[in-house]
């Protein structure tokens, strides 16, 4: 899986880089309308705003714990998180594809050390930041739902290249949540079929950490 993931980060910035059709930022009336957040088209603030909040919500996932003691993990997760409210994917992939899996048991959670949590840890441990982050995201799906026009959305995709990348991003978000979602809950003592939550994008995620118990 790490080696599918190192492939996929490499695939995915080739792709980014030298095959992605439409226009270029530079060149892109869209791309300025949606970073002036001046776009007429729903759908495309909305998947916009989600890239916002997915790495929020993997911040949630990675950096809850204050002290995980995690045999062959000693890359800090942060920098990655950091660096994906800006590039996505982009920044996520080579985290999950250089940090070695937990092979504690779904029954065996990885020891922690109890500290009461701080700063980063606790916001992003508690609920009500779980519970934000999912009305914010039901909040813009309705919104999308009820007065976007999907064909508009499908047009951008072909003619400009950043949405047309940014909704791959959002598509590989989703995808890399599955496997998030199973490692924690393996490393965690919670059953793995909580992975197919990540097909629902971002509530899926979401949901996973309102259930959680402390």
């Amino acid at each position: 899986m790490r080696y599918m993931l190192g492939l996929l980060w490499v695939a995915f910035i080739a792709y980014a880089l030298f095959m992605a059709p439409g226009n270029s930022p530079g060149n892109d009336p869209i791309f300025k309308e949606l970073l002036t957040l001046q776009s007429k088209e729903p759908w495309l603030l909305t998947v916009f705003s989600w890239l916002g909040i997915f790495p929020a919500v993997y911040a949630c996932i990675l950096l809850r714990k204050s002290v995980t003691a995690s045999k062959g993990q000693r890359i800090p997760a942060w920098p990655f998180v950091l660096f994906s409210f800006g590039l996505g994917a982009f920044a996520l992939l080579p985290y999950f594809a250089l940090v070695a899996p937990s092979r504690i048991g779904i029954h065996e959670p990885v020891p922690t050390v109890k500290q009461s949590k701080r700063g980063v840890p606790r916001l992003a441990s508690h609920k009500l930041t779980h519970l934000i982050l999912l009305l914010l995201t039901l909040g813009s799906a309705l919104y999308a739902l009820t007065e976007g026009n999907p064909d508009r959305f499908v047009d951008a995709f072909y003619q400009s290249s950043f949405v047309h990348i940014m909704t791959i991003d959002f598509a590989v978000l989703t995808l890399l949540s599955m496997y998030a979602i199973f490692r924690d809950a393996r490393a965690n003592g919670r059953t793995t079929s909580w992975a197919w939550a990540g097909l629902l994008p971002l509530a899926g995620p979401l949901l996973y950490l309102l259930t959680e118990r402390k």
